[in-house]
């Protein structure tokens, strides 16, 4: 298969360093240094490099390229391009279109107001209760995301957002509990859950069986991610692809969605290249066909699966046993602080 991928972040990095293992796959990308390294920004470039090319398989990561319409001017050429449209993204590159649709399609969320003008935000900053998630609209500034209780760093931060271009930001409750981050394949009607994880800060990611049980899962699905799929098929938006869900479960069993991911984020991707035996260049190719559900079953090889990111390294760790899990990490050349505060927080 001749493969071209389009994104420069550790999660393009994984698929690249997945495909190319493949000794029948020809992979170009344009991460730098790699060995079929391609300059492409443009869209005609890219269009005329695949035609060229006889590429069988575009997968679009970096959100500039799926916001620019390409996944349609590629489908339109017949050439297979894996990426939701340019109509289905919004939900995920704007933090502030995500909340209007989940209040639109009664999907339960923190508490919010969309601010346009620095003084805005501050004056319901005033009045609401601390502390309050601030973030920017830009979904590649949601690291920057802050929990504020005063109003001095508030309005630092409202002024910062403002000030670095964005036109709008958004303040939110802050909810106490577990950060979920769940997975799925959708077909732009229905979607299979293909993974799931509890999330620290960006910097931890674990899978175990006892963090999201069945019951719990099945809440998610008909409350959270059926009603997304649903709502974008009922905007002549459909889905289809790889589509996250950011979920906050409070202490009292509560679920609320926080935010939407247009592919596997960079604390998770491992999991699903290291910890599942799938083909994935056939699934993403699966998706565009329309037959994906009928061929795969999504299961990991191990049950307990964790990811630590320190500095630029994430490493990865799996095993079949919670008991075996524990002793991996105490073999880790790793400072397991930020893991001890995240099980805290996960009350584990």
């Amino acid at each position: 298969m001749r493969i071209l991928i389009l994104g420069t972040n550790y999660s393009a990095k994984a698929f690249y360093n997945l495909f190319k293992k493949d000794e029948n796959n020809i992979v170009f990308s344009t991460i730098s240094n790699t060995d079929f390294y391609v300059d492409l920004k443009e869209i005609q470039d890219i269009v005329e490099f695949c035609e060229a090319n006889d590429i069988n398989l575009v997968l679009i990561i970096d959100e500039e390229f799926i916001n620019s319409g390409l996944q349609e001017i590629l489908s339109s050429k017949n050439i297979s391009a894996f990426s939701p449209s340019i109509e289905a993204i919004g939900i995920c590159t704007s933090k502030t279109t995500a909340k209007k649709f989940m209040y639109k399609n009664k999907i339960k969320t923190p508490k919010f107001l969309i601010a346009e003008k620095p003084q805005i935000a501050l004056e319901y900053f005033k009045q609401a209760a601390t502390p309050q998630v601030i973030k920017p609209d830009n979904h590649s500034y949601q690291e920057c995301s802050l929990a504020c209780e005063t109003l001095s760093s508030a309005q630092k931060i409202i002024n910062n957002f403002f000030n670095s271009g964005n036109k709008k930001i958004l303040i939110e409750d802050y909810i106490e509990g577990k950060n979920i981050s769940i997975w799925v394949l959708s077909d732009g009607y229905s979607a299979k859950i293909i993974g799931k994880s509890a999330k620290y800060h960006n910097d931890i990611a674990y899978f175990d069986p006892e963090f999201i049980d069945e019951n719990l899962e099945n809440k998610i699905y008909n409350e959270i991610i059926m009603p997304t799929i649903q709502g974008l098929s009922n905007q002549d938006e459909e889905y289809i692809g790889i589509l996250g869900f950011d979920i906050i479960q409070s202490y009292d069993n509560e679920c609320y969605l926080l935010s939407y991911n247009s592919f596997f984020d960079d604390i998770n991707v491992d999991f699903y290249i290291k910890g599942y035996d799938i083909n994935w260049a056939e699934v993403f190719d699966s998706v565009i066909i329309g037959d994906v559900f009928l061929k795969y079953q999504f299961k990991p090889k191990n049950e307990y699966m964790i990811t630590i990111r320190q500095d630029e390294e994430i490493k990865f760790l799996s095993a079949k046993t919670k008991t075996n899990l524990k002793r991996y990490l105490k073999e880790l050349e790793f400072d397991l602080e930020e893991l001890k505060e995240a099980q805290k927080k996960w009350k584990y």
